[in-house]
């Protein structure tokens, strides 16, 4: 036999029944859903929604602050690219401002995002919009 080490010395004292039945459980029987019928209790269940109802936003921003925001966060980089796969070469300067522009842009839509904190009726939310 061998040397015993700390988990068989933590593992001597408790009770491990590792005994299965012979013979599977009775399977629960399905009912159909015609023979469910709704009852009060039910009733009162289902009125109140599981969700909340979120009207759906337009695709395109309507502000035109957050159309040139966004025109510099994918604008910016796909000129970049444009102009390296043409074999255009840029200023330092030009570069310099297209990211200063990329940076700008992206730090202003994260500061319009809504704020979903304890002011709102609905805070301890899960974040999920349907």
């Amino acid at each position: 036999m061998t040397e015993r080490d700390d988990f068989d010395k933590i593992v001597e004292g408790l009770d491990l029944d590792f005994s299965f039945p012979d013979e599977p459980a009775d399977p629960v029987r399905q009912e159909s859903p015609e023979a469910w019928v709704p009852d009060a209790e039910d009733k009162v269940q289902t009125e109140e929604p599981f969700y909340r109802k979120v009207d759906a936003t337009p695709l395109i921003p309507r502000r035109r602050g957050v159309m040139l925001a966004w025109f510099g966060v994918v604008g910016v980089p796909l000129a970049i690219v444009l102009a390296t796969v043409f074999r255009v070469f840029l200023d330092r300067s030009v570069l310099a401002g297209g990211v200063l522009i990329f940076v700008a842009s992206s730090i202003y839509l994260f500061l319009q995002l809504p704020e979903h904190g304890p002011s709102r009726p609905d805070w301890p939310d899960d974040g999920a919009v349907l």
